[in-house]
């Protein structure tokens, strides 16, 4: 059921502006700074740049807002002529573009189609037919991303890249193959090279699934056996829930060196001799393990293996296992001292335990970290240890290139006002996630008309707004008691019977930059499972 409360509206936080002036658009693509406060200061133009240096501010508009670099080919013939390449490079297939007609209404479209696009995107519930010929038209196609629609997985419904795709024509382009959603099924015997004769192997550059329903709980010997065929793999993302499975190996049997590998729910059980004889960590960048056991990954891994990542994420699942996460702890930070370069760092781990060099290590790259403690807030009777004041100011000095942070805040445990502070005085840092505990109490009477959550986070976010140095701050989220966006909610009687009366301990505030410059405040609603 999903929660229907109804936050009253809420302050919007106005900063001081950050520009000095408006941009104006003149003929032939030439724009002029006019100054509102300051002497007007010489005009300049995109006209006065490179080609080259143009190109790459358009392909990095081209990420952001597409129309916008559809506009923007109005502005000149120069600009048109630089955009329509970039333009057509990557392309999302529809209907339209498919159907048989569409030779008739955008001829010259699909002419541009043809000779330009590079890189396609297409949903396995298009029409087939269309695709294959759309793509056999396609002068030199590199990349395939493929995208299952719905949890089936037959040709004749949810076409696979087989029915669609050249061989000889993606042999001679080089064509590379990314699979993402794709439905995981335990197949029966005379179904196991199923994924073989469905995917081409010598093609597959990424592998991501979808979360299989039901659960697997048997072997992925058709999975595996795609993986092990698919030697140029790089990318490999394995979805599953709960305790989850795990690959059973034979003799011989090695997968590919993954580049980047995300295991969620997977329940690793390996050992050394297993990693050593089947696993390939040498060219490993990105790693992350979610709901997998920690402390049985890091005692199987050598930890050489990993020096060269940029991307470590960690989320401990050990409940069917004796308590090891004391020993995790110990582990991760031995791994993040050898590390070289860490860019992204999430860790759920006992943060008392932690020390802080092993983040400080890395005080010249990091920009995204996540730092919170195994207790959390789901429990209104326990503690959740919170990172030391005077620790909080160091990474505050260190970080210079935080702009991502996620950490807890327990009242209890320290000076909300000095802790606010400091998290004020990281450089660059634009996004931050508080979690917290409830302000309630399980069997308190609450007032319909006081929210005691709702005024608590806009006071954080009121110090935090007027305190911030540095970078402005783009988005705030207080996360309170625990809040997930699919989640159980606490089981006792007095909170069921809050929750009854509307009433919630989880609960999601939003303070986002709004595009004027200003700050709103939004609730984010959660459903229960």
């Amino acid at each position: 059921m999903i929660s229907t409360q109804v936050v009253r509206p809420a302050p919007v936080y106005s900063s001081p502006p950050h520009t000095i002036g408006k941009l104006k658009v003149e003929g032939g693509g030439r724009m002029a700074l006019v100054a509102t406060s300051e002497p007007t200061r010489s005009p300049w133009s995109l006209n006065d740049l490179s080609s080259e240096l143009l190109a790459l501010i358009f392909e990095q508009l081209r990420e952001i807002n597409t129309r916008s670099l559809a506009s923007a080919r109005l502005l000149s013939k120069r600009f048109n002529a630089i955009i329509t390449p970039i333009r057509y490079e990557h392309l999302t297939l529809t209907e339209q573009i498919i159907a048989p007609e569409a030779a008739t209404y955008f001829p010259e479209a699909l002419g541009r189609i043809h000779t330009l696009t590079r890189h396609v995107e297409i949903r396995s519930d298009l029409d087939p037919q269309g695709i294959q010929r759309l793509l056999s038209r396609i002068r030199r196609l590199l990349t395939v991303r493929w995208k299952y629609k719905g949890a089936h997985f037959r040709s004749g419904e949810f076409w696979i890249p087989s029915d669609v795709l050249n061989p000889q024509q993606a042999n001679v382009n080089n064509t590379k193959i990314y699979i993402e959603d794709l439905p995981l099924r335990d197949f029966t015997a005379d179904q196991q090279d199923l994924y073989l004769r469905t995917i081409p192997s010598d093609l597959l550059a990424s592998l991501k699934l979808a979360s299989p329903t039901p659960p697997l709980t048997n072997r992925l010997e058709s999975l595996k056996q795609l993986i092990l065929r698919s030697r140029h793999l790089e990318t490999f993302h394995y979805q599953d829930r709960g305790q989850g499975t795990r690959f059973t190996f034979s003799e011989g049997e090695e997968l590919p060196a993954f580049k980047e590998l995300t295991l969620r729910s997977y329940d690793w059980n390996h050992t050394a001799a297993d990693v050593e004889a089947h696993w390939d960590f040498s060219l490993i960048a990105s790693l992350k393990l979610i709901d997998v056991p920690i402390f049985e990954f890091l005692t199987s891994v050598p930890f050489g293996d990993l020096v060269d990542l940029h991307t470590l994420h960690c989320e401990d699942f050990s409940a069917h296992l004796p308590d090891r996460r004391r020993e995790a702890t110990y582990g991760l930070y031995a791994l993040i001292k050898q590390i070289k370069a860490l860019t992204t760092l999430k860790i759920t781990c006992h943060t008392q335990l932690f020390p802080m060099d092993g983040l400080l290590r890395h005080s010249k790259t990091l920009q995204v970290l996540k730092f919170c403690d195994y207790v959390g807030f789901s429990e209104d009777d326990r503690r959740c240890p919170t990172i030391w004041i005077d620790d909080l100011v160091a990474l505050a000095q260190g970080l210079v290139n935080l702009h991502t942070l996620e950490m807890d805040m327990d009242v209890a445990l320290c000076d909300p006002s000095l802790f606010l502070r400091a998290l004020c005085q990281f450089p660059r840092l634009h996004t931050l996630t508080l979690h917290v505990q409830t302000v309630l109490r399980a069997f308190e009477v609450v007032h319909p008309e006081v929210d005691r959550d709702y005024e608590a986070a806009m006071r954080t976010f009121g110090t935090l707004v007027r305190g911030k140095a540095g970078s402005p701050w783009r988005c705030i989220t207080i996360n309170v008691g625990g809040w997930r966006r699919h989640m159980v909610r606490r089981l006792g009687e007095a909170w069921r019977a809050q929750n009854e009366r509307g009433v919630y301990a989880e609960r999601c505030f939003v303070l986002e930059r709004n595009p004027t410059g200003g700050m709103t405040v939004r609730e984010e609603m959660g459903g229960e499972r």
